[in-house]
């Protein structure tokens, strides 16, 4: 049930937007009851935050599959830079995730929580860069490296639409790992996952500043 009204969000967020995403027609999509989506989630911004905590969460978990499916000597770089731009900044995700991150500016409780999101995101995929990767320069941390990607990769997708040359972007995306791979290395003889941060199994929500609960609750 739960997964229902993950995947019918996303579906709301890409599609109609933030704005025509409400929690009756959330729920419709999904095609479950107003009970069972009461049970699971109170009202519409926990549901909107468990639904992009579980897209960065796909996100990681298809990295690590990438990376740990590959043989040894393989171009582990190549393999992280196209699935996080084939399975999450070329998709309809992307583009519910930016529908959350415009409603945020406008949304102080929608945009600490935002935030709280974002900071346990880093908290995630800094350990996991130096689990699978190192640099050659001991000034420089592979985390650094990769956040700088994420970067690159989510403002070539916001203006995907309007360059409209896929070739351009991808050139882009490609000179990055050309200009990074003398820098970094994939550590040899890596076959298991990262370990995993004790707030994994959290809820977001459970994590927000009383404030914004308070907040949340008044919405």
């Amino acid at each position: 049930m739960r997964r229902r009204l993950i995947e019918a969000t996303v579906e709301s967020l890409a599609q109609e937007g933030y704005a025509g995403s409400s929690l009756s027609s959330i729920v419709r999509r999904a095609g479950v009851s107003r009970g069972a989506q009461v049970h699971h989630y109170p009202n519409k911004q926990a549901l909107l935050l468990d639904a992009a905590e579980e897209l960065l969460k796909n996100n990681y978990r298809q990295i690590g599959e990438a990376l740990l499916g590959m043989p040894e000597g393989g171009d582990k770089l190549q393999a992280v830079v196209d699935t996080v731009w084939q399975q999450f900044f070329e998709t309809a995700q992307f583009r519910a995730y930016c529908e959350l991150l415009t409603a945020a500016q406008r949304d102080a409780a929608l945009m600490t929580a935002m935030r709280t999101m974002v900071r346990r995101v880093f908290d995630l995929f800094s350990p996991a860069s130096a689990h699978y990767f190192e640099t050659k320069d001991s000034g420089t941390r592979s985390a650094e490296l990769f956040l700088q990607l994420g970067f690159l990769l989510s403002g070539l997708a916001l203006q995907a639409d309007l360059l409209d040359n896929r070739a351009m972007i991808r050139a882009q995306v490609q000179l990055w790992v050309d200009l990074v791979r003398p820098q970094l290395r994939a550590r040899k003889g890596v076959r298991t996952p990262p370990p995993r941060p004790g707030v994994w199994d959290q809820p977001l929500r459970n994590q927000l500043p009383a404030t914004a609960a308070v907040r949340k609750r008044k919405a």
